[in-house]
């Protein structure tokens, strides 16, 4: 029988279930055991009660109340016995002890046992029949074992013909058979039939259970206004009732979350108030959650908060964190959200999205904040890992804004290596090298992009002109994420403190020299470490890796190899991979690596973290300290803050005895705080030590800047 054929056979099932509910007749489907109706007008038949029989027998009484139900259906004038043990061994008729074995047979499902058993007695007495009602059992069983077979492969045309070929299947008896049949029909694109299935199973069959997973069913594939048609078979009063609350609230539960990620969407007042009542009456995180992204999304950012917070409490996992970071955000507590977000970051990508954003908007506010040394340490390497141009460009605007200027244009470069057509990057580079008075680079960087860039041909041009940054140029602390600085007030470029040109010259070599010291004492500390590792070769990292997927001395060895090749941030998240993996002294490596990385990145507070992070032995705790706090003090000389070089330098001479050239630069201090005996004493110390040139320098420029006092 075609497809086609079978479905239009279906004059009991489909489209034909609804009018048969609706018109009273009781449909020959009452049972799984049902045969087709006899006409009105047919001779009366002789009833089969032998399944009945054998069901009462063994006190089956759900089976026994079907079977009743099959034989009305059947037999309208038919009448069950008022009692039911007249069944068992009465009314006339004699049991036949091999048919309640076969009936046995057939309950536990050993339908080939059963047909076995039928052949063999056929073939001792060819003049016994089987009870009709047993094989159309037997037959029914088959078919519905075929059609669960098909449908849970998938196989929906194939159910829909075992069903045309059986309609005794689409029975009350049979409601998995007809949930079945409904499923193919909607994965056969035919919803229409998928609801009339389900409309006859909710207009004629009782069992509340079945009822109630008919609409559960339905949810999953009917549109939701076929859904809520079906509700209103809900039936009320009664010894059968219905509850269909569960399936109003899913209805009213999918509605909040069509209007949680689209805040044009807006649930209504009686759904939402449906949905909270959910989420306050359970323990898990589903609706908290809901409610969470939904009042997020809608600008209610208090109340998404206390729903993620709720949400998180009953282990909502990342996607929890991650909207509770984001309303942190939101609510302008970056320093929060930041330190919140860094614990989730390697839950999920979308958490190490968030972070990022986050860390970058605490960067970014205006004016810029005092943050504490361990969160600018644990901001950078995600940022480095991730390659995260704005948040690299973040690093760089707080920098510049908090007057660490050649910081700021290591981190526009980093940017713009990540990013080579990054115009905010290019655009902080100028800005940065224009506060560092480095002509070459502020020259190189402006002609490279004067063409694409007009506010850096303008910042070219001013420079050129009259020294003075065109208004509108200069950035503020708060950057929109993917956005170029917002304009301040314009400002004079300072010139350095000297009185000519030549004395100029002298203290820009003067800081030259101390750069390359501290260069010399970085690169002095890398000599000293420890024997190279597997992995650790020039040829194995010119390449990126993630160092996530490595052992701990593989790590190690990328990122000892990452620092041969000037790549520090990308070596710092190839450092925290031995840490976290290796052993004692792998991680004192990986931690004296990761220290010595900051300190080529001029982030000596970033390296004193790294450096305790494992036990180091007393001579290179004495060295690393020695070196940043040299570097602290040369990038203090740099940005002209003599008392923190003074102070830096103290310390450091506490540590190991003080060398001439830092001498000079505490002297240098000195001078510029016009606190020239100070300085004297200084300069003429370090001229006792042979270092006569440097030291003559000192004390010249002490009785010039002190001659006319003296005079006076």
């Amino acid at each position: 029988m075609s497809l086609a054929r079978g479905i239009m056979a279906m004059a009991v099932g489909g489209l034909a279930f609804a009018a048969l509910a609706q018109s009273g007749v009781a449909p020959p489907r009452q049972t799984p055991d049902a045969a087709p109706a006899t006409p009105a007008t047919s001779p009366r038949p002789q009833v089969d009660e032998s399944a009945l029989r054998y069901f009462a027998s063994q006190g089956d009484t759900r089976r026994v109340d079907a079977e009743i139900a099959r034989l009305r259906a059947l037999y309208p004038d038919w009448t069950p016995p008022s009692n039911l043990s007249q069944l068992v061994g009465g009314g006339g008729q004699v049991n036949d002890p091999e048919v309640d074995r076969l009936w046995n047979l057939y309950t536990e499902s050993r339908i080939s046992e059963a047909r076995a058993a039928i052949a063999a007695r056929q073939a001792a007495d060819p003049q016994w029949k089987p009870p009709p009602d047993l094989i159309t059992a037997l037959d029914v069983a088959d078919a519905r074992r075929r059609l669960a077979n098909a449908s849970d492969n998938g196989q929906w045309r194939t159910v829909l013909s075992i069903a045309t070929e059986t309609p005794s299947l689409l029975t009350c008896a049979n409601v998995d058979s007809l949930w079945r049949v409904a499923e193919a029909f909607a994965k056969s694109n035919q919803a229409n039939r998928t609801q009339d299935v389900y409309t006859y199973v909710l207009s004629t069959c009782t069992n509340p259970a079945e009822r109630l997973g008919t609409l559960q069913k339905a949810l999953a594939l009917l549109p939701e206004p076929q859904v809520t048609d079906l509700l209103k078979f809900e039936r009320t009063g009664g010894n059968q009732s219905d509850d269909f609350s569960t399936v109003r609230d899913e209805l009213a539960r999918r509605r909040v979350e069509r209007a949680s990620t689209d805040g044009k969407l807006t649930a209504s007042a009686e759904d939402l108030a449906l949905v909270e009542r959910l989420a306050e009456n359970e323990s898990e995180p589903g609706n908290a959650l809901l409610l969470g992204y939904y009042s997020y999304h809608h600008k209610n950012t208090e109340k998404a908060l206390e729903w993620f917070k709720t949400a998180l409490d009953r282990n909502g996992g990342p996607k929890a964190a991650e909207g509770y970071a984001l309303s942190l955000r939101d609510l302008n507590r970056f320093a929060d959200a930041e330190a919140f977000a860094y614990e989730w970051r390697d839950k999920a990508p979308e958490n190490m999205k968030v972070y990022l954003d986050v860390a970058t908007a605490l960067l970014s506010q205006d004016p810029p904040p005092r943050l504490e040394s361990k969160v600018i340490a644990r901001v950078i390497p995600p940022i480095a890992k991730e390659r995260f141009v704005n948040g690299a460009q973040a690093l760089g605007w707080y920098s510049y804004n908090t007057g660490q200027f050649r910081s700021a244009r290591e981190w526009f470069d980093e940017a713009l290596n990540w990013k080579a057509d990054d115009e905010p990057s290019a655009y902080g580079v100028a800005l940065s090298s224009q506060r560092l008075n480095d002509r070459s680079r502020f020259n190189a960087i402006t002609a490279q992009w004067r063409a694409r860039s007009q506010r850096i041909a303008d910042l070219a041009d001013g420079i050129t002109r009259d020294r003075t940054v065109p208004a509108g140029s200069q950035p503020v602390a708060t950057q929109p994420i993917a956005a170029q600085p917002a304009p301040q007030p314009a400002v004079t470029v300072p010139a350095a403190p000297s009185t000519s040109e030549s004395s100029r010259q002298v203290e820009e070599a003067r800081i030259a020299a101390y750069d390359r010291m501290v260069v010399r004492q970085e690169s002095s500390l890398q000599s000293k470490r420890g024997p190279a590792r597997s992995g650790g070769g020039r040829r194995n990292c010119t390449v990126t890796r993630d160092p996530s997927t490595l052992s701990a001395d593989a790590a190690l060895g990328l990122g000892w190899c990452l620092m041969e090749l000037n790549r520090p941030m990308e070596a710092v998240a190839a450092f925290d991979q031995a840490i976290r993996r290796g052993s004692a002294k792998t991680r004192e490596e990986a931690a004296y690596g990761k220290s010595l990385a900051y300190l080529r990145k001029d982030l000596t507070s970033e390296a004193a973290v790294a450096a305790a992070e494992a036990p180091q032995t007393a001579t290179r705790r004495a060295e690393l300290g020695a070196t940043i706090l040299a570097q602290r003090a040369v990038a203090a000389y740099r940005d002209g803050r003599w008392v923190e070089v003074i102070l830096a330098l103290g310390e450091r001479a506490r540590i190991v005895p003080e060398q001439n050239d830092l001498m000079l630069l505490r002297g240098w201090s000195y001078f510029k705080l016009g606190r020239y005996e100070d300085a004297e004493k200084i300069f003429r110390a370090v001229h006792r030590t042979g270092y006569s040139n440097d030291a003559n320098v000192g004390l010249n420029a002490i009785m010039e800047a002190t001659r006319p006092i003296r005079q006076y």
